[in-house]
């Protein structure tokens, strides 16, 4: 999650830049509550007792994280974790087990730790990090004088400080975007920043230097520049020695790149018993940062998709529906292997009935992110009271993550979809950072989360009737706007960040 926040790593890092958007005024539901039947809610409760009291969603987790650990896309790990699901799903005798590859631009790994320092008025070594997607520095590193730009929006105001950013190393914050940026305008600043030929930039990461992984470019591009991120004690120095007059800062890295190459995407089946032409999908993004072990971003979610195809193979009454279940790639680079998916199978569109995605840790669930889709408030009817008992019976209007993981490339596309709603407050202490490991994972909270994702994909894929409308074009568009989001929309499309 928080993908988008990347465009600018953590200069823009406080983990709640597009949270909490206002609640839209829901438009009139269309959605028929889905049906659910007396044999429906016999297995949902089956299935619920058997993720509470068998379910394996935790031991999943622990060997993802702990014996696989961090897996960048398309490094040797996240290769290990693709045959490694396979291997899962294959063992639980799912259907259809097969990878499908998309393309990154690069590859990228850190080769060597990142060193640097203050040199100028005085010595003082930097907690640096090189950003995800940069390129190298020369071996000799990169040294220049630091230029802080206070304010990027309006990007007339980024524009202005032209002639201070080339030739030197460019340092922006969170106070430099301001509250809630657009995300079109942060797409715009960085194509401007790029012309302006900056020698480097600096971003700024946690507290306590730590790391906060992120990039200062997406889809798999590399950076034009170097691009750093230090912690924020050395950016707050920095800024009150720029108070008093010049500062010159050193750093270097070495990072492992290599040229494009084909990455896969992990699916299997539980085929539908009456309509398996009619798809519900439960997916996660496989791949994670790289300063710890990504068990929370997104093992968890990974363990939830393995997990409810384990339950519902051990169930023996498949749904109504075929259920697939598939593991993305690239989404900490921008939606990559989702989108690729939504692109490749568009004539597919019309047979998927929802998409219910996890990535938002293992909190306790809540519900259901609605994703701008006011509608399936009303479909989810009948469902919500088989998920009373586990205090995840609510539905979430926000649209905080309408763009920012793997369910955005078939929203756009009309399709209906949910995201899990997560209590994210601990979620958010250690997204991308060295935090994010296995101990981290509170098991009941992990089942908890699993179990009302099986009971909900289950019971739409066996409802009698389709879960919610597919919205046209112009309902789509409708929708963006009622979330003060089709301008964002349009600037991602443009850029080729969302289908």
């Amino acid at each position: 999650m928080r993908l988008l926040t990347a465009l600018f790593a953590v200069a823009i890092a406080t983990p709640c830049v597009f949270a909490q958007t206002p609640a839209q005024t829901p438009a009139t539901p269309t959605a028929t509550p889905v049906t659910v039947s007396p044999d429906t809610r016999a297995a949902v409760s089956k299935l619920i007792g058997d993720v509470l009291v068998n379910g394996k969603a935790y031991d999943y987790d622990r060997h993802l994280a702990d014996d696989i650990g961090p897996r960048l896309t398309g490094s040797d790990n996240y290769v290990h974790a693709v045959a490694w699901a396979q291997d899962q799903f294959k063992s639980l005798g799912l259907k259809n087990i097969h990878t499908e590859s998309f393309n990154m631009p690069n590859l990228w790994e850190p080769e060597t730790p990142a060193v640097g320092n203050i040199v100028e008025p005085r010595n003082q070594p930097l907690h640096i990090f090189s950003a995800g997607w940069s390129p190298s520095t020369p071996a000799e590193g990169v040294t220049g004088k630091v230029v802080y730009i206070s304010q990027v929006l309006p990007i007339e105001k980024l524009q202005a400080a032209k002639d201070k950013i080339t030739g030197n190393i460019v340092l922006f914050d969170s106070a430099s975007f301001g509250e809630h940026p657009a995300i079109g305008d942060e797409l715009k600043a960085l194509v401007l920043l790029n012309s302006f030929g900056p020698k480097a930039v600096l971003t700024t990461g946690s507290a306590n230097g730590t790391e906060n992984a992120g990039s200062v470019s997406f889809n798999g591009d590399l950076a034009q520049f170097p691009a750093a991120q230090i912690g924020l004690e050395d950016e707050l120095l920095i800024k009150r020695l720029l108070d008093e007059g010049p500062v010159t800062v050193h750093f270097s890295f070495k990072n492992r790149i290599r040229p494009a190459t084909e990455v896969q995407n992990v699916i299997a089946e539980i085929p539908g018993r009456e309509d398996p032409n009619s798809i519900v999908i439960v997916g996660a993004h496989l791949d994670s940062w790289h300063p710890a072990t990504g068990a929370q971003d997104n093992g968890t979610g990974v363990a939830t998709v393995l997990e409810v195809a384990r339950a519902v193979q051990a169930l023996g009454r498949p749904p109504r529906r075929t259920m697939r279940f598939i593991l993305f790639g690239g989404e900490e680079q921008g939606l990559v292997g989702s989108n690729s998916y939504s692109k490749k199978h568009a004539s597919d569109m019309a047979s998927i009935d929802a998409v219910l995605i996890s990535d938002t840790g293992a909190q306790p669930a809540k519900g259901w992110y609605l994703m701008g889709r006011d509608d399936e408030k009303q479909a989810l009817t009948n469902i919500e009271p088989l998920l009373a008992g586990l205090g995840s019976n609510s539905t979430n209007p926000d649209t905080e993550f309408l763009f920012e993981t793997d369910h955005a490339g078939f929203d756009v596309a009309g399709v209906p979809t949910l995201v899990l709603w997560n209590g994210i407050d601990k979620y958010f202490k250690l997204h991308h950072q060295a935090s994010d490991s296995f101990d981290s994972v509170v098991q009941a909270d992990l089942t908890q989360g699993v179990a009302t994702t099986a009971a909900t994909a289950y019971a739409i894929a066996d409802s009698a009737q389709p879960f919610a409308p597919h919205d046209t074009p112009a309902e789509v568009e409708d929708m963006l706007k009622k979330a003060n989001e089709y301008d964002n929309y349009k600037a991602l499309k443009t850029a080729g960040f969302v289908p």
